[in-house]
């Protein structure tokens, strides 16, 4: 048996490269995974690689920049996999995510719609995700973790990025806000900060993946699952409205940036 066996693990942007590997981590660890993504042929990709593994899991196409998107999600996932003990918002992006004409410019020049999804998919996902979760948790009455992703834009900024940073930055704020909400009913708030996390098919030699931190690792998907699995499981039970960096040292001076 998994540490994760018994548990139903709500992971969002699970279509993704780190939400994917989050969501397989767990389904290892014995949890019943909800697959949420935007596009469906994304959660069937994360879905087919779980069952394949011999993991249980189920997939859920999500807006999570939509309330009512979320609220019914979170209800399908309780309904029909028998609650939810762990929510982990994955799905996020900076400028990118805006469509293939957004670009990363100063604050200055930036266009409303940017600015907008930016905020809604990161901060506002974040919000709706974690509310969904904790009317569930706390119906429950058996507690609960919830983790959401930041990134170290939002501890220590970025040029042409004053938009993520602004989003993530609210994403630790809110956490611990959210930290002191919960914690009399048993539930842990925390948050994640990657800093430059490897892709596939992008080339690891590369100075951008080796030298934006101090260790000259790359740092896989795998690697932040790893951190987020650690957050749900047991062994974390005590902790709760933190902040954990991911970075291999960049943010002690943001190397491989400004």
């Amino acid at each position: 048996m998994g540490e994760f066996t018994g548990k139903t693990a709500w992971v969002t942007g699970a279509g993704g490269y780190i939400g994917g590997e989050t969501a397989f981590a767990l389904a290892a660890g014995g949890a019943k995974v909800a697959v949420c993504d935007i596009s469906e042929e994304a959660v069937e990709k994360t879905l087919s690689r779980i069952l394949a593994a011999g993991g249980e899991a189920r997939g859920y196409v999500t807006d999570v920049t939509d309330s009512a998107s979320v609220n019914g999600a979170a209800e399908k996932i309780a309904a029909e996999l028998g609650g939810i003990d762990i929510a982990v918002h994955v799905a996020g992006g900076s400028a990118r995510i805006a469509g293939k004409n957004a670009r990363y410019v100063p604050l200055t020049e930036q266009e409303d719609y940017v600015i907008d999804r930016v905020l809604k998919v990161n901060l506002y996902g974040a919000m709706y995700v974690s509310r969904a979760a904790a009317r569930v948790m706390i119906g429950q009455g058996r507690g609960g973790k919830i983790v959401n992703f930041s990134s170290i834009v939002g501890l220590n900024g970025l040029k042409t990025c004053c938009d993520y940073a602004a989003a993530k930055g609210g994403v630790i704020s809110f956490t611990k806000s959210l930290a002191k909400e919960l914690g009399e009913y048993g539930i842990n708030v925390n948050s994640v900060a990657p800093g430059v996390v490897a892709r596939p098919g992008e080339d690891g030699n590369t100075e951008y993946v080796y030298g934006s931190n101090f260790l000259h690792k790359k740092c896989l998907a795998s690697d932040v699952a790893g951190l987020v699995a650690f957050l749900v499981s047991e062994k974390a039970n005590f902790i709760t409205g933190q902040a954990y960096v991911i970075d291999g040292g960049r943010s002690l001076a943001m190397k491989g940036s400004d």
